[in-house]
């Protein structure tokens, strides 16, 4: 498939998977909250920086004994080399960013999950969208369509080449352009593009200038997919695990927060998001859980060999490291 880049810059379900990610060490004693750790954490634009942001603001990782910055970025691809240069403490990152890091000989690991999509088709936070006015109306008429990604060789036109294939439709004619996600919609209405792939709250946004979902990438490739992972240096995990293990409990308690009351979450969503109070309400939220699904990430690496991004098996358990 072609991928060219072109200019310019998450079920309303919530899921808690288990009841927690396990000490790192036997060691780790826990971190001091009144002498916090200051950590860097880089999360994608959208839902997933704004519930990171959630957690901050609710005091969760305070609680732990860490003072978390949240810098949002365009995609997992964009936070790894913060993380390689000691900018970032830890990232927000999709999948295949994480399993390409580790291809490419990168001293990376995962330490905990972030999004998962959904089970349901039609209910996911992510979507291919095509104009209103579009002669698409079924995945088979994205053949040969031209469709923006945030950040090519990604999470995006994998999931889109696996959803395409499960409907019987080659993906090798796709050809994926890089377009950051607040940028996609306009691109659409000015035709420049057939199609754009969306997370939330781009998927509602666009819907309310009446753009359409063709195609619902994550849940098409494989429902319940984990999405979304947190990443960090193996040095840095080595030598910080009271750090790892604060980071962990404190996404928990923002996935149980979320969970028991979805509605503050939605609530705090306009300032965290920046968007309207009505795409607040009614935008599909991801879900997230506490274990990383090893399975997710199986089924990525072999997606990525097939259309590939690498040519060398990844050892996934390794990428864990748990």
């Amino acid at each position: 498939m072609k991928r060219m880049p072109l200019v310019s810059a998450a079920a309303a379900t919530l899921l808690l998977a288990g009841c927690g990610a396990g000490s790192e060490s036997p060691e780790a004693q826990g971190l001091d909250p009144a002498a916090p750790v200051a950590v860097n954490v880089a999360e994608t634009a959208g839902v997933p920086s704004a519930y990171l942001n959630y957690g901050v603001q609710q005091g969760f990782f305070e609680e732990e004994g860490l003072d978390v910055t949240v810098d949002v970025s365009a995609g997992g691809a964009a936070a790894v080399p913060g993380l390689m240069s000691g900018g970032l403490q830890l990232a927000g990152s999709n999948t295949v960013s994480a399993l390409l890091a580790v291809e490419k000989g990168l001293p990376i690991t995962m330490v905990a999950p972030g999004t998962f999509g959904s089970e349901t088709e039609g209910e996911d936070f992510s979507a291919v969208l095509v104009a209103e006015n579009s002669e698409i109306r079924e995945p088979a008429d994205l053949a040969g369509a031209t469709i923006a990604v945030n950040t090519l060789e990604n999470i995006g036109d994998v999931t889109i080449s696996a959803a395409l294939e499960e409907h019987g439709v080659d993906p090798a004619g796709v050809e994926f352009v890089e377009i950051g996600f607040p940028d996609m919609i306009p691109a659409l209405e000015r035709g420049q593009i057939d199609a754009a792939w969306e997370i939330e709250p781009f998927v509602t946004i666009g819907a309310e200038s009446g753009a359409r979902p063709v195609l619902w990438p994550y849940v098409e490739a494989r429902p319940g997919l984990m999405v979304g992972s947190y990443l960090a240096t193996r040095e840095y995990r080595e030598q910080n695990p009271e750090v790892i293990e604060a980071f962990r409990n404190g996404l928990e308690a923002t996935a149980a927060s979320v969970a028991e009351d979805p509605d503050a979450f939605r609530a705090a969503l306009p300032d965290l998001a920046r968007v309207t109070p009505e795409v607040a309400g009614s935008m599909t939220l991801p879900q997230w859980r506490s274990e990383i699904d090893v399975e997710s990430l199986e089924f990525i690496e072999e997606q990525m060999r097939e259309h590939g991004l690498i040519s060398e098996p990844v050892d996934v358990d390794a990428v864990v490291g748990d």
